[in-house]
């Protein structure tokens, strides 16, 4: 297909979004509310991620502030450099500047995509920094000089500042040095560099590494926690589910066409490159799928790899533009979707919660109630957003020593000595620990959908 052509499906395709965007009444997820929050207490570490794009929203709201249109166009901004990554890295590995552009711009339409621009995600910048780090990887391969491996170690630790998953690329990098004769020359020749990126990783860390530290390793207990090895539960179809998921996130069309085309197949070495840096990342999320469970995105970087792959493997036109065809009107479908506020499941999740917000605050604050203490952590960063530039403070249930299970209990706990009334939304036993006397009263709660958790909301006064 021309470029001409995909020039012209991409930009529909931006436009659709940007139009989808700005006419949702679909709010935030959790999430997203929770990193602009953290984007507001800028630190060097956090209670379940690293740093990196709380920093990028607080860079990104001080410039386009941070309303739901200006953050939902964040991720779209970033896919494109992304994109252009995806170029480059293509015509690094020896695909011609019309292939490569092709590429990059069939990219942009893959259903991962389309999804990822619309939720704000540690993902993204993980993606970009992965792109990156394999680019220089290809251009040591290459022709090693000193600046491409301190790219190499610069782009791995904000890799690495994005997201822990980057711990990926350092294992499909040992299995490439295992695996590729050539490779592996290159990397004994040139070891005094690979220890240079090693140095640029880690100097880049240092800031993170510390925070941990003293933090007592929060986020590394917390992340070990997510693998949750302690239960078990097998379940061969959960990890059959995942890789349906990766399948149709690539394009389904284009995967079957490269499987069924098994006689022609012939491995290039940047193909095995792309290979290694992205099967064993699928194996290892399969099996932990099987065993405890598995989100989609946590193979996200094996995605970018995969997909460069099968557009280089796959050389059927027809069935090219087939595949095109299907992620285009996935974008188109799902997009539409969040225009005309679908009610989904999916879609549930980010739905009436301003209203919801609004509605308690308007109750409230005709008692001059300012303190809002919220014990799910979802909805307490939802609320936090929702009801910003109100002059409210927020408050997380917490009894010091007790077990920390999210950032709100570090930065933003509810102290035993409260006295100021407030209004809570939580279970009362959550809330015992407190020293000062006081009387409890529930509240009607406001119709909502975006949870099946019982929400409960009373006032506290106190004596």
């Amino acid at each position: 297909m021309s470029k001409s052509i995909l020039f012209a499906l991409t930009t529909m395709l931006l436009l659709l979004k940007l139009v989808a965007i700005n006419i949702t009444g679909f709010d935030l997820f959790g999430d997203e509310a929770q990193y602009w929050l953290w984007s507001k207490d800028l630190n060097f570490g956090y209670f379940s991620k690293p740093p990196f794009l709380a920093w990028m929203i607080s860079f990104y709201t001080g410039v386009f502030g941070d309303s739901f249109f200006a953050l939902k166009t964040m991720p779209i901004i970033v896919y494109f450099l992304i994109a252009w990554s995806v170029y480059v890295l293509c015509n690094n590995m020896g695909l011609d500047k019309s292939n490569s552009i092709s590429c990059s711009l069939i990219f942009l339409i893959l259903p991962a995509v389309s999804v990822s621009t619309f939720i704000i995600s540690t993902d993204i910048f993980l993606l970009l920094f992965w792109c990156l780090s394999l680019n220089e990887l290809v251009k040591i391969k290459i022709k090693p000089n000193i600046k491409s491996f301190v790219l190499l170690g610069v782009f791995l630790g904000l890799a690495f500042l994005s997201k822990y998953a980057a711990i990926y690329f350092i294992i499909c990098l040992l299995l490439y040095v295992l695996l590729d004769k050539k490779f592996r020359e290159v990397f004994i020749k040139n070891y005094f560099g690979f220890l240079l990126s090693a140095f640029c990783i880690i100097t880049i860390l240092l800031p993170n590494i510390f925070w941990n530290i003293n933090n007592g390793w929060i986020t590394v207990v917390h992340t070990s926690d997510n693998a949750n090895l302690n239960n078990i539960d097998i379940n061969l179809l959960r990890g059959l589910l995942f890789l349906f998921t990766q399948i149709l996130m690539l394009g389904p069309i284009i995967f079957f066409a490269y499987i069924v085309d098994y006689k022609k197949w012939s491995i290039s070495e940047y193909q095995k490159l792309l290979l290694i840096f992205s099967l064993p990342i699928f194996i290892i999320v399969f099996f932990e799928a099987i065993v405890v469970r598995a989100n989609a995105n946590w193979a996200a970087p094996a995605l970018i790899s995969f997909f460069i792959f099968l557009y280089i493997g796959v050389n059927n036109n027809f069935l090219r533009k087939l595949n095109l065809g299907f992620n285009f009107f996935f974008c188109i479908i799902f997009f539409v979707l969040i225009g005309t506020n679908f009610s989904s499941g999916f879609f549930n999740r980010i739905s009436g919660l301003s209203e919801f917000a609004e509605k308690i605050y308007f109750e409230r604050s005709q008692k001059n109630l300012v303190n809002f203490v919220v014990s799910d952590r979802l909805l307490f960063a939802s609320m936090s957003y929702q009801l910003r530039n109100r002059g409210l403070y927020f408050h997380m249930p917490h009894e010091s020593g007790s077990k920390i299970t999210n950032h709100f209990k570090i930065t933003s706990p509810l102290k035993k000595n409260m006295s100021e009334n407030f209004v809570f939304i939580g279970t009362p036993n959550e809330i015992k620990y407190l020293e000062n006397n006081y009387i409890i009263n529930k509240k009607n709660t406001p119709k909502y959908n975006f949870t099946k958790k019982n929400i409960n909301i009373y006032e506290v006064v106190f004596n």
